[in-house]
Order: C-alpha cells, then structure tokens, then sequence
C-alpha cells in the first residue's frame, strides 16, 4: 500500500455515526504516537437523508443511502450548510498542510463478502477475480478500487466493499472555500469494523486458540466482531438500534450468546466494549451473566493520552473507530493493522501532484537525460563559440593592420608610379641618364657575388666606353667579373705582390651598351 502519512507527522480520523461525528487528532512524536485531541459534534441532519445530485462519478452514484450522503448541487439545504459549518468547526484550526485526514464508514455503506480461496492470486488479477465472484451473488459490479481483502483466522478470503461512502469527502469540498481554498490531502477510507479490530490487536496480546468479541454500541447501531486469537473470525450482522434503545443490553446480550451458539464456540475468553457502551455501563451488566469473561472498555495502553484530561481519557472507548482511523495513517506498517484501504481512485488521482503512468515517468527520465545531454552539448558548443570568438577577435586586429599596410603600400605605389613617370619623362629629356647608375649597381652585385675581388678605379674612356680596374685573389675570379657584360675586353691581368701576399690585378674594358642582359649563373658562389 502506498504511503499514508505523505512525511506529515500529524494525522485526524473521522467517524460519523448517525448525528454524531467523533474526531481524533494524533500525532507522532519520535517513535511514539500521542492523542492530541479527542472531540464529538452532532450534526443537524442525518447525512444520509440528502440526495445525492452531482457526485461527477455519475456511472457510479446515482442516489444513495449512505450515511455520509450530502447534496452536491448548487442548491444547498440549511440543514446542509450548518452541518457544514459543523464540520468546519472540527477543521478550520489546523492548516490544511499541515495534517493527513481519514475517515471509517459502516453498512450500509459497505458489505463484506467471505471467499474461501485467494486462487492463488494477487494485486490486481486477484481482484480481478473476486468481481467475477461477486458478479454471481451482487446486482452491481463494484470498481476495483472498491474491494480490498484480508484474511480470517480460517485462513478464508474476506472481502470488503464500497457501494457508497464518498459523501463526507464532498462535503470537505464544499468547505474548501473556508479551508484556504485547499482540503487536507486524505489518502485513507477504511470501515469502521476493521478499525475496531485494528485497535484491538495493536493494544491487546491474544493467546491463538482465545475467542474475543468486540462489542460496539453505537448512536444507531450495534456490531459484534469475533476474533479467533488476533484474527478475525466472524462478523455478526448490524443491530439498528443504538445505545438509547430501550432494552438495548438484553438485546445484545442475546445476540451475544446466539452468534456464541451459532459458531458452536464452547466459549468467550474476552469481550472489549467500544463506543457508546460507557453510557449504558455495559460492563457492570454483563458481569453477572458472565462471571468467567474478562469484560473491559476498549483501551489504547500504546497510545500517550496523558494530554488529555482524566475525563476524557476514560471516553477513548467512544472515539475507538476515530483513533484507529488516525492511527493507521501514521503508523501505515504496523503488523497488527489489516492493510485494507478503500478510497476511491479518483480521489487518490485528484490529490496526486503529478498524474503520471509509466510512460509518464519514462518521459521525465528521457527529458532529464535529454536535458544532462543538450546542457553538456550547450557547454561544449560555447566553449568552442569562445575560442573561435578569440581567434575571430584576433584575425579581425590582423585584419585592420593589414588594411593599414595596405593602405600605406597603396601610397607607396602611387609614389612609385610618379617617380616611374618622372624617370620616363627625365630620360626622354636626357637619354642614358642611369647608366652608370646601372652599370655600378650591376657591378657592385656581381663583384659581391663572386666575392675575393675588389675594383679600384671605374672610368670612361673614348667612345664611351668604360674602363673598370682592380684586383683578384684568385686569378681564376676575373674571368668572371669579365662576363658581367657581353663583349667585354681584358686587357691585362698582372702577379703582384702586396703586403707579402699574391693578388692578380687586372683592367677589362667594357663597351658601351644602354641595356646589358645580366645571366643569372655569373652570381652563383662558389668556393674555392
């Protein structure tokens, strides 16, 4: 069974029986569980007597007899609204968050039907097949979340089903207005008789063969539960008479020993009395008849009541239904509690925050993972945006520098372009202006391409042309210097000695000529 309390640490159960309604507030305080407050009410009318108009479970509740049946419309009775106004007398202290609530309801709200195998079965396939079961003695088919099992001391199949039982839920909608406009989440309908045998088992030790019975004697009826050590044994029907009947006693008592004769039981070891037994001393009147029956109220010894006062402390046995109601919600895995829940699935549904089936979850894993993903990639994605920013911010720096170059190369072949024109014009006007201009700069390359010689004198001579001396460490260089110009001339190369060292002098003379093609080959270097 899913989680009762939801992480809340306060739980109120709720039981109306007739005009009266019995409220229990508890809560947990470490591993104890204490009775905060205990309070009754009566209502103004009997809920049952209102017609049920609009339940929005229509292919479910038409009309009903419910006791917890109130009108839904939008035209309310008086008798409705201060019954209402009774309920929200019981609420509107407490927050709506900050508490679970629960409530019980008894037949006719609910019937038990008794199978003798579970087939095997479990979950849903099990319930699957006890509306099959119920199909063969029941006019209308219950919804599955309708039925909830548990199991009696014979080891049989003991089924329990909602036909009605909704109407005190609507009716904490109707106040919703007055509540915050949000009603505590309520996550437990059970029936009153398991409630009963609940609290019984958590607060009584029985021994496996003892016969108890659980006397309840209500505000307008009166049930008897047989248990079989802590188990369930037998449920004897619903007497319509409460506590203020007359002869109420003789009449429980004889139910008593006709049910005891029934299931042939040689004997009761115990009776626990709940409800409005108290008011009639019960007790005191079945001692005589039954001096061997340990005969008491139904007390809570496993609950802190010391916040209660003395007085009320001796009423527990009336609010029995309510604090097994509260109880179970906040202490949901207590062995000694039958697991049973009947709340209807709209309900359950309507207070989920998130109304997912499988493929819901699924969805959220894969969009969670997608998410992970695409913020990786994102990251990724602006980590290689910044570096490209970076090197963009780089190319764009390099970029204006090269326009800047750009522009100044632009200048500075604009001014070339009017030297060039100037040349053009100055050697139309003097011809041969840049010979020697060409002639030592040709020279110049090729003596400090063939390198180990020098020359010492560079003049014209007749005819224009041009006589160029100097001198060679190697006799092999002149040659070389030679071929700078085509037709060139030597016309000695001489041994001397400087400075105790052998050079070569040499004199060529080179012809005149405007335009000389230089050969790439005589500015090789070559050693030696």
């Amino acid at each position: 069974m899913a989680t009762l309390i939801g992480g809340k640490k306060s739980a109120i159960g709720l039981f109306v029986d007739g005009l009266e309604i019995k409220f229990a507030k508890l809560s947990k305080k470490g591993k104890e569980v204490v009775i905060d407050e205990l309070r009754s009410a009566s209502l103004i009318t009997k809920l049952e007597e209102r017609q049920l108009k609009d339940l929005g479970e229509a292919d479910s509740f038409e009309t009903s007899t419910d006791t917890f049946a109130i009108p839904t419309g939008t035209e309310k009775s008086s008798a409705g609204d201060d019954n209402n106004a009774i309920l929200l007398g019981l609420l509107a202290q407490y927050k709506p968050t900050s508490y679970t609530l629960g409530y019980s309801i008894s037949e006719p709200s609910i019937y038990y039907h008794t199978i003798e195998s579970d087939f095997g079965l479990k979950g849903s396939k099990l319930k699957k097949r006890i509306i099959d079961e119920l199909k063969k003695v029941r006019a209308v088919q219950p919804a599955p979340d309708a039925v909830d099992v548990f199991y009696s001391a014979d080891r049989n199949l003991v089924c329990a089903v909602r036909e009605d039982g909704i109407s005190l839920y609507r009716s904490i909608e109707e106040i919703k207005s007055f509540l915050n406009n949000r009603i505590p989440r309520i996550p437990l309908i059970d029936t009153a008789d398991i409630s009963l045998i609940n609290l019984s088992r958590a607060n009584y030790g029985f021994a496996p063969d003892e016969i108890s019975v659980i006397v309840y004697i209500g505000v307008e009826f009166t049930r008897l539960i047989f248990l079989k050590g802590s188990e369930f044994f037998h449920f004897a029907p619903v007497l319509g008479e409460g506590y203020d009947s007359i002869n109420i006693r003789n009449t429980v008592y004889s139910r008593l020993l006709l049910e005891q004769d029934n299931l042939g039981i040689p004997r009761i070891d115990r009776i626990l009395l709940a409800g409005e037994s108290r008011r009639i001393a019960f007790d005191e009147f079945l001692k005589d008849p039954l001096p061997e029956v340990d005969i008491q109220y139904l007390r809570t010894p496993y609950l802190d009541s010391s916040n209660l006062p003395t007085e009320l402390q001796e009423q527990i046995p009336e609010y029995a239904v309510a604090i097994a109601t509260a109880w179970k919600l906040l202490d949901e895995s207590n062995p000694a509690f039958y697991q049973t829940n009947l709340l209807p699935e709209f309900i359950r549904e309507g207070q989920r925050a998130f109304k997912l089936g499988w493929y819901g979850y699924s969805l959220l894993i894969l969009i969670f993972i997608s998410t992970l993903y695409f913020t990786w990639q994102i990251m990724k994605l602006q980590t290689s945006l910044s570096k490209h920013a970076e090197v963009l911010a780089q190319k764009q720096t390099q970029l204006e520098e090269n326009r800047n170059l750009a522009t100044k190369i632009s200048d500075l072949d604009e001014q070339l372009g009017r030297y060039r024109l100037a040349l053009a014009v100055y050697d139309t006007v003097v011809p041969g202006y840049d010979r020697w201009s060409r002639m030592i700069e040709k020279i110049s390359g090729g003596v400090e391409n063939i390198n180990s010689l020098w020359i010492t004198e560079l003049k014209s001579i007749q005819e224009g042309n041009v006589s160029v001396a100097g001198f060679s460490i190697y006799r092999s260089r002149i040659p070389k210097i030679a071929r700078l110009y085509d037709k060139t001339t030597l016309r000695q190369a001489l041994q001397k000695e400087i400075r105790e060292k052998t050079v070569y002098s040499y004199e060529l003379l080179v012809p005149k000529e405007k335009y000389v093609i230089q050969s790439p080959a005589i500015f090789e270097k070559k050693s030696e």
